[in-house]
């Protein structure tokens, strides 16, 4: 997943079931070509490290990491390298519910607020008929990326449930899917509501442990060793940057995982649910995990082979498309720093994962289009030169506005400008000034906010996330003092007078 801005040379063929014999000589993975392009594709994407793994038939068929995990370093990417997930993690969040389904104690369609009472978007038709199906597939209203602040607030998962109902929806009810990590953290909460614990507890007892991802898991196994730093591009060079440790949001996008690990997720889907010869969800679940429930219009982030041509839609925790004549089962995520991909073809039983450790990069998409293409046939069109394409409109789409040539100063001195504003959704921001600057504490927990003078009344917000930018703008009243603050992203502030 984009977010929105106002999104080592050897193989390593040993997996749980055994070691890679026949079916690895048999694959149409030619390995050697796979290695070069890969080596160049990271080098021309200037991306640190990357982790590659592609599974057959129910066995590891490529294992391999390249680069490094952090850049001044010499310490190489292999096959038990952590990386963090991030929306990958929807697809075990949407088979935690799934293991649920599988005993009896939910189905897919069953009204969520019998679920979780704390339950409540804005409106009162999706409140009382929203499903998991419609939390999952991005059909409940909640707008694209709306809310997500609230993770970094100093909320609690229950005081941010209680404002979810506060977020007003983009679209009616099933209308149209709009991409929310609200609605996976409310799933998040349905799965550890059923299970009488905790989202992580449920995800670690029902999936990781019986799957022995013994490397998998949350935030806390980043201080592990072994472990991919992340990466962005700062003033024009490749910088480590810190991890985004977004627990409270986690059920969206908090997982850790490897490349060797991420085998065993891919080889139980395709094989129906079992690992091992032992049931971990049921063939029918995965099923519907995987089948279409809303439509979708492939955008900007969707990049090829997906095309008009192709179709999207969204399906509980993953997204599908056809082409080749194949269904293609795909999730993508991307955190701070981070870029993942996950791609499943059940009639080919086969599955991708790609990760890599940099911010806003293409290359997981570059390199899972390189590999379909040697399974299921060259494409039509230069589907890498179009990748690159989209790369090109990415950096010019994230790029930060800079002020004009002659910036018009601030309407008023900098301690006008100070004190609280107020948002019912996120709270209490409050603008404090430092010296010559002014700055941002939000929300109970203070989120520090650094705000850059762009023109006259405007200002960049800049978060400790560099993937959360935008513009604010001051507004006066007609007493001449400024009475609040606008953001595109956030709405509007009115200003608290102090009492």
């Amino acid at each position: 997943m984009f977010r929105a801005l106002p999104i080592l040379m050897s193989a390593f063929l040993v997996f749980g079931f055994g070691v890679a014999g026949s079916n690895a000589q048999e694959s149409k993975l030619d390995e050697k070509d796979l290695d070069a392009f890969i080596e160049k594709t990271r080098e021309e994407y200037n991306v640190p490290g990357v982790s590659v793994t592609v599974v057959e038939d129910g066995v590891v068929v490529y294992l391999k990491g390249f680069g490094v995990r952090k850049v001044g370093t010499q310490e190489k990417v292999d096959e038990n390298t952590i990386f963090q997930l991030a929306s990958v993690t929807k697809t075990f969040t949407s088979a935690a519910i799934g293991t649920f389904v599988d005993d009896g104690k939910v189905t897919w369609d069953e009204e969520v607020i019998d679920v979780l009472p704390g339950f409540a978007l804005m409106q009162p038709y999706p409140t009382r008929y929203s499903t998991p199906r419609d939390l999952l597939a991005h059909r409940t209203g909640l707008p694209a990326f709306g809310g997500d602040l609230l993770g970094n607030l100093g909320y609690d998962r229950e005081q941010v449930l209680y404002r979810v109902r506060l977020i007003e929806p983009s679209h009616s009810f099933r209308e149209e899917a709009t991409y929310s990590n609200i609605g996976f953290f409310i799933a998040g909460q349905v799965a550890g509501k059923l299970g009488k614990t905790t989202w992580e507890d449920v995800v670690n007892t029902r999936l990781i442990k019986p799957l022995e991802m013994n490397r998998t898991g949350f935030p806390g196994m980043l201080d592990k060793e072994n472990v991919a730093s992340p990466h962005a591009k700062i003033d024009g060079e490749i910088q480590a940057i810190p991890w985004n440790r977004g627990e409270i949001l986690g059920a969206a996008g908090d997982m850790v995982s490897t490349g060797s690990d991420m085998s065993k997720w891919m080889i139980t889907l395709l094989d129906g649910g079992t690992y091992k010869g032992k049931g971990v969800l049921k063939p029918e679940t995965i099923k519907d995990m995987f089948a279409p429930s809303m439509v979708e219009t492939p955008g900007f982030a969707e990049l090829p082979p997906i095309s008009e041509k192709t179709g999207f839609s969204f399906g509980m925790g993953w997204g599908s498309y056809h082409w080749k004549n194949h269904e293609i089962v795909e999730k993508g995520g991307g955190y701070e720093g981070i870029r993942t991909v996950v791609v499943l073809v059940p009639e080919l039983n086969l599955g991708i994962t790609v990760l890599a450790n940099l911010n806003f990069t293409v290359l997981p998409e570059a390199i899972r289009a390189y590999i379909l293409e040697q399974y299921l046939g060259k494409a039509d069109y230069d589907m890498q030169a179009e990748i690159k394409k989209r790369m090109a409109m990415l950096d010019k789409l994230t790029a930060v506005g800079s002020p004009p040539e002659s910036p018009k100063p601030p309407s008023q001195e900098l301690r006008a400008y100070v004190g609280n504003y107020e948002n019912q959704l996120y709270g209490t921001f409050k603008v404090v000034q430092e010296k010559k600057d002014l700055r941002i504490e939000a929300g109970p927990g203070k989120y520090p906010g650094k705000l850059e003078h762009l023109n006259y009344n405007s200002y960049i917000l800049r978060w400790p996330s560099i993937n959360m930018i935008d513009e604010i703008t001051f507004v006066t009243g007609p007493s001449g003092e400024i009475e609040e603050f606008i953001s595109d992203a956030y709405g509007t502030f009115k200003r608290v007078k102090d009492q």
